[in-house]
């Protein structure tokens, strides 16, 4: 059950500003509806005391000597904080380009200083109730990941086995039997799929796995991707593959397991797309300062407009070539992909390609590897 208390961290450079803040927030009215008001004067204290203990809502002012509201909000980004804090952001200047600066950065709302106090209680009760959806939301994922991992397993394991065991007792007693021997060929394709949907299942429960996103190391791109092609390469003879690796990659900070699922899936489905044969492109480059982009290029039998509005969702599969999928690999590939704060894109032409691009953020120097 979510904690009844409510916590608030208020921020600003300016003690009778902060303290008159607090000290309003702290009152019986609020007190007897759990809230708790902590402050801090500066950006630095108040990232040291959201890396210790995260706050439901803060009050972030924007204008403040040395790190600023704006500095701290990029640090909550890189340091993964954001998803669990309602900003609220404060500026005594409450200029247009203030508060689009602030949504881009990752707040979620903006106040005017200058107006009554009465008035922010609305701002900060939305806060409260974007964590508690946040919450809900977290909480039927943990459900849904034991489901997934639990079917998967169960499936992919022991009834996998036992089922297999039979089919190859039942193929050498109806050995020499055309019929029978058919309908052990179909049987064992059925089982195949299951197989196949049972560890999807366990990719899904691994995507939703917050102890897994967040176990991160830095890793080489290239050496990556490498690795993945020379197994893509054994699957499928048939497709040439073309590398074309920028110069000026640097490293990215992430979940190995993680990241390598979402490319080995998007090269599965390049694989699927060219039964035939064709030629498949991975491309890196830098996309900006801050981010990499890894293309996935085929030439095969495309995807269409209608399609590429649902590829990524749970359970959607529309392949036209005979070749069929679980409807869960793209969506681990993209939940994986947003793990790391990225995000993927798709375009597509029938009957010509298609080209998946992942745009990852560049590896920050305040990151600090896992164990």
């Amino acid at each position: 059950m979510r904690p009844a208390e409510k916590k608030i961290l208020v921020v600003d450079d300016e003690a009778f500003f902060r303290e008159e803040v607090a000290d309003f927030l702290r009152g019986p009215r609020f007190a007897e509806q759990g809230w708790i008001v902590e402050t801090a004067a500066s950006g630095p204290e108040a990232l040291e005391k959201l890396e210790e203990d995260a706050a439901d809502v803060v009050l972030l002012d924007i204008n403040m000597p040395g790190m600023d509201g704006m500095e701290v909000l990029h640090q909550l980004q890189e340091r993964h904080l954001l998803d669990k804090t309602y900003v609220i952001m404060l500026s005594a200047y409450g200029v247009y380009e203030n508060v689009v600066e602030s949504m881009r950065r990752g707040a979620q709302d903006f106040v005017n200083k200058s107006e009554p106090l009465d008035q922010w209680i609305v701002r900060i009760e939305r806060g409260f109730e974007w964590q508690d959806l946040q919450w809900r939301k977290q909480r039927a994922e943990e459900e849904l990941r034991m489901l997934a991992r639990e079917v998967g397993h169960d499936i992919g394991g022991t009834t996998y086995f036992v089922l297999t065991q039979r089919v190859n007792a039942l193929a050498r007693l109806v050995e020499g039997n055309e019929e029978g021997e058919k309908a052990i060929q179909i049987i064992s394709q059925i089982l195949a799929r299951i197989k196949s949907l049972a560890d999807d299942l366990g990719q899904v429960a691994m995507a939703w796995d917050t102890r897994e996103t967040w176990h991160r190391e830095t890793l080489d791109i290239h050496r990556m991707l490498e690795r993945l092609l020379q197994e893509f390469a054994y699957g499928n003879p048939q497709v040439q593959i073309v590398r074309e690796w920028g110069t000026d990659i640097p490293p990215v900070h992430g979940s190995r397991p993680q990241l390598e699922r979402a490319f080995l899936n998007l090269l599965l489905n390049a694989g699927r797309a060219m039964p035939e044969g064709g030629t498949l492109t991975v491309r890196t480059r830098r996309n900006g300062d801050e981010w990499i982009a890894v293309d996935i290029a085929d030439t095969g039998v495309g995807i269409s407009p209608q399609a590429q509005e649902r590829i990524f969702r749970i359970g959607f599969s529309d392949w036209k070539n005979g070749v069929k999928g679980s409807g869960l690999g793209l969506y681990v590939s993209r939940k994986n992909i947003e793990n790391h704060g990225g995000h993927i894109e798709v375009t597509s032409k029938v009957g010509e390609g298609t080209v998946f691009t992942v745009k990852l953020p560049v590896k920050s120097e305040t990151h600090e590897d896992a164990d």
